[in-house]
């Protein structure tokens, strides 16, 4: 392999202000289709992975199938109907992975263990949860309902009221008066005075749909063990009219500075400045690979999703850092770049013995220009390099933006000049790691 080669190859393997570029697969197109069909498998493979992760002990959605559960979730079997559901998956603690898991195209159900891979706090009373039925051959298996009675209660529903360990319970003040009753043909589970109808288990929690009437719940299938509660739901998330919070926890001070954080800093990235990382070395030494710059939007204010700006904004100075975007279709580049401003719009400029020259004249403010050095030999780009007018001369509205002197990260030599439009905003400040804080200066 020519050194020629091997430059161009080292370019395309440094990653600019977004990320690595991947490389060309070097083959025929069979080849390429079959990286592209792998990339394709893992991309699918880790989405699936991280979805699995995130439904087995943090969060699930779910829909409400049924009106067992009204007024507090509204059910409809139709598509688009009834309501949808959070829940939190580790509220009582995490679970064993596919412990309940259902046989596909059966009414068959999976249980390996009656134990917590971690157990956490125990329900309480009033607590709204889904679980898996401890019924056998049941069309549906995952079900809602509210919790009624704890691990050692008595349990017994008289006159449309819970009484526990004798004494009548009052609901809570967010929660719909609910008249239970007595369902004479149901198993009498909270309905029967014997211990073995009316004590709930160790272990095990007694559970009741609000909507009495229309509820197959614990009256029926008795004593749920804990191990089969999924989670508590948190919220009602759709439809948009029906959203509601059941934990309480968008009435708390974390919820409206979570709030408050998340709309100061769309703010900022809508109106101010954004946020680039240094995945490559060199810069000049001004920036060192790891590092992040706030990049401030100072050449007219975006507006939001369309890449145009109102008004012009300040002009741009030569030895700024600034970060850019790469012209459309350009292979194998970062979707954004961060370089150093060399040429300004009119100037002529030429790498002559490795050095940049303006108009004929080396450059030596700022001194980093007089200091670095760039080889043409073997590297790829005509401007800057060629003395022809239409790669030596920068057109109104553009500038000529170098990166470094080895010519790893492809700048203005290789795509040309940059209009002022791709320009994102030049650097003001390194803000990560905070043990490198400091505001960026002109090379």
């Amino acid at each position: 392999m020519t050194a020629k080669k091997k430059k161009s190859k080292n370019a395309r393997s440094q990653g600019g202000a977004s990320g690595q570029p991947s490389g060309e697969p070097s083959g025929g197109s069979g080849r390429a289709l079959f990286r592209t069909i792998i990339e394709w498998t893992k991309s699918i493979g880790i989405a699936i992975l991280l979805a699995m992760l995130i439904r087995w002990p943090v969060a699930e959605p779910f829909k409400i199938p049924s009106g067992s559960m009204e007024p507090a979730l509204h059910g409809d079997a139709r598509m688009l109907h009834g309501d949808r559901i959070f829940v939190n998956k580790h509220a009582y603690g995490v679970r064993f992975p596919f412990n309940g898991f259902r046989v596909p195209f059966s009414h068959n159900t999976i249980w390996y263990t009656d134990k917590w891979l971690w157990k956490g706090p125990s329900p309480e009373r009033w607590d709204i949860v889904v679980f898996k039925s401890a019924e056998h051959a049941v069309e549906h298996d995952t079900l809602v309902k509210r919790v009624v009675g704890l691990s050692g209660e008595q349990v017994l529903i008289r006159g449309g009221r819970i009484f526990i360990n004798g004494d009548a319970v009052d609901f809570p003040e967010d929660m719909a008066p609910v008249i239970y009753t007595q369902a004479p043909t149901s198993n009498g589970y909270g309905l029967r005075p014997d211990e073995s109808h009316s004590v709930v288990p160790e272990g095990h929690v007694f559970l009741l749909g609000d909507n009495s009437d229309s509820s197959r719940d614990g009256r029926w299938f008795g004593w749920m063990p804990e191990h089969h509660l999924l989670g508590r739901v948190t919220s009602v998330w759709f439809p948009v009219s029906r959203w509601h919070d059941f934990t309480g926890f968008t009435r708390s001070w974390w919820w409206g500075g979570s709030f408050a954080l998340l709309g100061a800093y769309l703010l900022l990235r809508m109106f101010f400045g954004r946020s680039a990382g240094v995945y490559a070395e060199g810069l000049m030494g001004l920036l060192r690979r790891g590092e992040h710059v706030f990049i401030r939007f100072s050449l007219g204010l975006p507006i939001p999703f369309t890449g145009r700006r109102v008004g012009r904004g300040r002009d741009l100075k030569r030895g700024e850092v600034v970060l850019y975007r790469t012209p459309r279709g350009a292979k194998d580049m970062p979707v954004m770049l961060l370089g150093v401003v060399a040429g300004m719009p009119g100037e002529r400029v030429s790498i002559e013995e490795g050095k940049i020259h303006i108009d004929g004249n080396p450059v030596s403010d700022p001194p980093v220009f007089a200091e670095a050095v760039f080889p043409a030999d073997g590297r790829p780009g005509k401007y800057g390099v060629s003395k022809k007018k239409e790669f030596s001369q920068v057109p109104e509205d553009h500038f000529y933006i170098l990166t470094d002197g080895n010519g790893d990260v492809p700048d203005s030599r290789v795509l040309g000049w940059v209009p002022r439009g791709m320009v994102v905003g030049p650097a003001d400040w390194v803000w990560w790691p905070v043990t490198r804080l400091r505001r960026v200066g002109k090379a």
